[in-house]
């Protein structure tokens, strides 16, 4: 695709919005969204403009083709019912202007609906600089018009610029001054992070009010939209100035609506650091679940659990895992194959990844800053695998996922026969399939994990050796139903539909295919055809 094409769409639209698309590329005759499920919404192209109204929830591929039917541009479009819904993350750390132009391009390749914009503050208790040159906590300088620069440009590619905000670190000067604010250890001293900052009780209606204030003027000032309410997964326990014990999962709940209270519209996500606290409910929409992800949820097969504790009870909510892939060294192909694994794993078990960003970097630090900047093929392959994902992550949503159930036993009504072992969990040296299922729809994803030795996201991985998969599906009238499927690395990866013949499972007839595997990541579409 080239450069100009479709450069005027925006990455997220508003349910019941109309999109409007200008730039088209020459000889587009006609312009069709077309979802993960295969369903196609088309509009002519009049004076070389194309409107395109009431799509359903969802990311869609939206192709300008000719009037032979060839694809001359595609790209992807979020819908949701409210702004920041089920957010594709990105990054920035660089705030200069030089870097803006590729900071921009590389996160409107990503398709981000929410960019975190990191440690842009003055300080942790007075955020706003009130000059126009200033320093980070950390020492680094910024200039405020080119940070109001990138943060108009993040909202001009249709994201969210969410202003990054520890919600109860202050400054040793605001701290030393309010003892009554503070968070205090069990032995009677103030809770820090070392040197650099002071820990306060986010329970405390006063220091609420005194972040809500600052963080609050300042992100009206310099444009941002959101907030990322962020913490450090300590502490655990913690006494008041008066030494009562301070209960930090209901300081968290009561900050968080008073947040929200104050800030109605923001689109705000707070950090469950290792799903801490458990089964939080998030805030209300606009808002997303966000989860920072740390040892010991040191593999793939980890995540699912993580999940689903970091939920609880509560609805899942656009989950967004925040994974830092230490990798980097002198393996670099290893070391991405860990990336785009990682995103892809994680798509799979129905939820959303912050990898990329700013510069086409790659988060490998805690420290957003001291992040990996990719070079080469290696923008190209992180982009074919992450919109591949971007082409079927709806797939994973909604539906009943039945991996662990119908996958591959002696009763199964899924099977999959390949040259490695079949698991229904993302392990090292194996195939990983997911399976989801509704009453019209079978869903198999096939994913190589056979490059990792033991399935983590911290340590390099290796190319997969399977070629192809044959999967066979338990279904009733085998005949009625239709299979598609999109192949990492074949066309784009768009999904196309393949053969199937009737095969006898221990329950009776299903379908049965041979899926091929070109870049490590397939998924079958198996739907009813209708009459």
């Amino acid at each position: 695709m080239s450069e100009s094409s479709f450069s005027d769409l925006r990455a997220a639209y508003l349910l019941g919005e109309e999109i409007t698309v200008a730039d088209l590329p020459d000889l587009t005759d006609v312009v069709t969204a077309r979802t993960a499920y295969g369903a196609v919404y088309s509009a002519s192209v009049v004076e070389g403009s194309v409107a395109i109204p009431e799509l359903p929830p969802g990311t869609h591929a939206l192709e300008a083709r000719s009037r032979d039917g060839e694809i001359l541009a595609e790209e992807f479009v979020s819908v949701r019912p409210f702004i920041g819904d089920d957010p594709v993350m990105g990054f920035v750390t660089s705030f200069d202007e030089a870097s803006r132009p590729s900071v921009l391009a590389w996160l409107r390749q990503l398709r981000c609906t929410v960019v975190q914009v990191y440690d842009w503050m003055a300080s942790y208790s007075t955020p706003l600089a009130t000059t126009p040159s200033y320093h980070d906590p950390l020492g680094r300088p910024i200039e405020r018009s080119a940070l109001e620069m990138l943060i108009r440009g993040i909202r001009d590619l249709g994201a969210v610029a969410q202003a990054y905000a520890p919600v109860i670190a202050a400054d040793e000067v605001v701290a030393n001054a309010h003892d009554e604010w503070r968070l205090y250890r069990t032995d009677g001293a103030p809770q820090s992070l070392g040197d650099l900052l002071q820990i306060m009780d986010p329970g405390n209606g006063e220091w609420q009010r005194h972040w809500i204030e600052n963080y609050g003027r300042a992100v009206d000032e310099l444009g941002f939209n959101g907030f990322h309410l962020d913490t450090y997964g300590y502490p655990r326990v913690g006494l008041t100035s008066d030494g009562e014990s301070a209960s930090i999962e209901q300081g968290y709940e009561s900050f968080i609506r008073a947040v929200r209270d104050a800030r109605p519209l923001d689109v705000v996500s707070f950090n469950q650091v290792n799903g801490v606290p458990r089964g939080l409910e998030p805030p209300t929409s606009p808002s997303f679940r966000y989860v920072e992800v740390w040892p010991p949820n040191a593999q793939w097969r980890h995540l699912e659990g993580l999940l689903q504790r970091s939920a609880g009870e509560s609805p899942r909510q656009g989950d967004t895992l925040a994974i830092y892939p230490a990798v980097w060294g002198e393996e670099r192909e290893a070391a991405l194959h860990t990336g785009v694994l990682s995103e892809a794993v994680t798509t799979t078990l129905g939820a959303n990844t912050l990898i990329w960003g700013d510069d086409f970097g790659v988060l490998c630090h805690p420290y957003y800053v001291d992040h990996e900047q990719l070079r080469g093929e290696e923008i190209d392959k992180v982009l074919e695998w992450h919109r591949f994902g971007l082409r079927c992550r709806d797939l994973f949503r909604g539906e009943t996922d039945t991996s662990w159930y119908e996958l591959s036993d002696e009763n199964a009504s899924v099977t999959v026969d390949a040259s490695a072992t079949t698991s229904p969990e993302p392990v090292g040296g194996s195939l990983y399939v997911r399976v989801v299922r509704s009453d019209d729809l079978v869903v198999v994803s096939v994913l190589d994990l056979t490059g990792s030795r033991n399935g983590s996201w911290s340590e390099g991985t290796q190319r997969g050796t399977v070629v192809e998969a044959n999967v066979s599906i338990l279904v009733d009238s085998p005949e009625t139903w239709h299979a598609d499927v999109a192949i990492l690395g074949h066309d784009a990866g768009r999904f196309d539909a393949i053969d199937t013949v009737q095969c006898s499972l221990r329950e009776g007839s299903g379908a049965t295919c041979s899926v091929p595997l070109v870049g490590g990541w397939s998924v079958l579409r198996l739907a009813r055809t209708r009459a």
